[in-house]
C-alpha cells in the first residue's frame, strides 16, 4: 500500500500530555496523505479539541482500571471486553488500516480491537515509566514509540522499538515575546515567571502562586490557575495585584511561553518537550498523583543535565520559591545554561518521525 492512502486511528487521550503529542503526530500523518481519525473518549480532552484541529472524531465507551478485589477486576473485564467489541465495530466501519495508542486507558479498547482484527497497531509512551495501558497494549503491538530509551525495560513484547522523543505542535514555537507580554498586560522588559499547572490546574502550584502574588516582588507573573480554580484564585486575590496577570485556561500556549523567562509547573511529558524546544529554564513540581509517580522521574532527567531544578510537592514552600525564583530571575547566565541544556533535549522532527515509521512499519507491504 501506498503512502498516503490510508485510514489511520488515532487512540487515547484524557489529558493534555496525552493529546497535544496526538495531535501533531496526526497532523504529520495527515501531511502525507492520510486520512487521520480519533477516537477517544468524547467527555474528556480529545472530544473537544481533536474537532477543533479538524479531526474527525469518535467516541469509544470509557473504562476506568479496577481497584483491587475481585470483583472489580471481573467488572473490568466485562466493560473493557464489551468497550473492545464496540472499538473493533468503528475500526471496521471506518475501514482503518493502522492503529497508534497514544497513551491514556481509553486508547486499551481500540489497540485490543485492531490486534483482533488483524490491524497493525503502534503505541506511543511519552513518560520514563510507561502507563498501565501502554504495559498491556505493547504486548499486542507492532511497533512501540518511546521518548525516554529507559521506559523499554518497563514493556513486554516483541514490537520493533523505536526512541522518537515527545511531539511538540510546531505553532508551539510562533510566540512573539513583545506581542505576548502585550497581550497578558506584562511589561516588555521585567522578569516574568509562568505558573501552569497542567490544563486542569493544581490546587498546591495555585496556593504557592498565591502567596507570590500577594507578596513584594521583582519580577511579574503570568498565572494560568485552570479552569476550576479561576474564580476562586480571582477572589482570592480581587482585586489582582500589579504585575500579575491571571488567566483561567490557555489554548494559546506558545504567548505564554514567549512571555516567560522562567516557567513552574508539572513534569508532564508533554510540557517538558515543549520547555525542551523553546530553551525555557523551569522549576518543576513533579504531580504525585501519577502512576508509578513518573512525572518525578521525567523531572528528574532533566534536572540531572541542569536544564531545571525540581521541587517535590510535598516540599513546596512559599517563601523558600519566592526567594529561588528570585534569585534565578536575577542571574542571566544561569537562566541561559538552563536554557540551553534544555534546548540539547529538543527533538523537533518527533511527530515526523512518528509518521515515517507508520509509513515504513505498519503499512509496508
Amino acid at each position: 500500500m501506498a503512502a498516503g492512502d490510508s485510514v489511520i486511528a488515532l487512540a487515547g487521550g484524557g489529558t493534555g500530555g496525552h493529546v497535544y503529542p496526538a495531535l501533531a503526530m496526526g497532523e504529520a500523518l495527515r501531511a502525507r496523505g492520510h486520512r487521520v481519525v480519533y477516537l477517544g473518549e468524547a467527555k474528556r480532552l480529545e472530544g473537544r479539541v481533536a474537532p477543533e484541529r479538524g479531526f474527525e472524531f469518535h467516541a469509544v465507551p470509557a473504562i476506568a482500571w479496577p481497584r483491587a478485589g475481585v470483583k472489580s477486576r471481573v467488572e473490568f473485564a466485562r466493560v473493557l471486553a464489551d468497550a473492545t467489541a464496540q472499538a473493533r465495530g468503528l475500526l471496521r466501519r471506518l475501514e482503518v488500516q493502522a492503529v497508534l495508542g497514544v497513551g491514556g486507558y481509553i486508547m486499551a479498547p481500540t489497540v485490543l480491537a485492531a490486534a483482533s482484527l488483524g490491524i497493525p497497531a503502534a503505541i506511543h509512551e511519552s513518560n520514563v515509566v510507561p502507563g498501565l495501558a501502554n504495559r498491556l497494549c505493547a504486548r499486542v503491538a507492532k511497533l512501540v514509540l518511546l521518548a525516554w530509551p529507559a521506559t523499554a525495560a518497563h514493556l513486554k513484547g516483541s514490537a520493533r522499538i523505536e526512541v522518537v522523543g515527545c511531539p511538540v505542535n510546531p505553532r508551539m514555537l510562533d510566540g512573539d515575546r513583545a506581542s505576548a507580554r502585550a497581550r497578558y498586560g506584562l511589561s516588555p522588559a521585567g522578569s516574568v515567571l509562568l505558573v501552569v499547572g497542567g490544563s486542569l490546574g493544581a490546587a498546591k502550584i495555585n496556593e504557592v502562586a498565591l502567596a507570590l502574588a500577594r507578596a513584594e516582588r521583582d519580577f511579574e507573573l503570568l498565572f494560568i490557575t485552570g479552569p476550576r480554580y479561576f474564580d476562586e484564585v480571582r477572589a482570592a486575590l480581587d482585586p489582582v495585584p500589579e504585575g500579575v496577570s491571571l488567566v483561567g485556561y490557555e489554548d494559546r500556549m506558545a504567548e505564554a511561553y514567549a512571555a516567560s523567562d522562567l516557567v513552574l509547573c508539572r513534569a508532564g511529558s508533554s510540557t517538558l518537550a515543549e520547555l525542551a524546544a523553546l530553551g525555557l529554564p523551569s522549576l518543576l513540581v513533579p504531580s504525585p498523583n501519577v502512576t508509578d509517580n513518573h512525572q518525578e522521574g521525567n523531572a528528574r532527567g532533566l534536572e540531572a543535565i541542569g536544564a531545571a531544578r525540581v521541587v517535590l510537592e510535598s516540599e513546596l514552600d512559599a517563601r523558600a520559591l519566592h526567594t529561588l525564583v528570585s534569585d534565578l530571575l536575577s542571574d542571566p547566565a544561569v537562566l541561559k545554561a538552563m536554557g540551553q541544556a534544555a534546548r540539547s533535549q529538543a527533538r523537533l522532527d518527533s511527530a515526523e518521525r512518528v509518521a515515517e515509521l507508520v509509513d515504513s512499519v505498519l503499512l509496508a507491504r
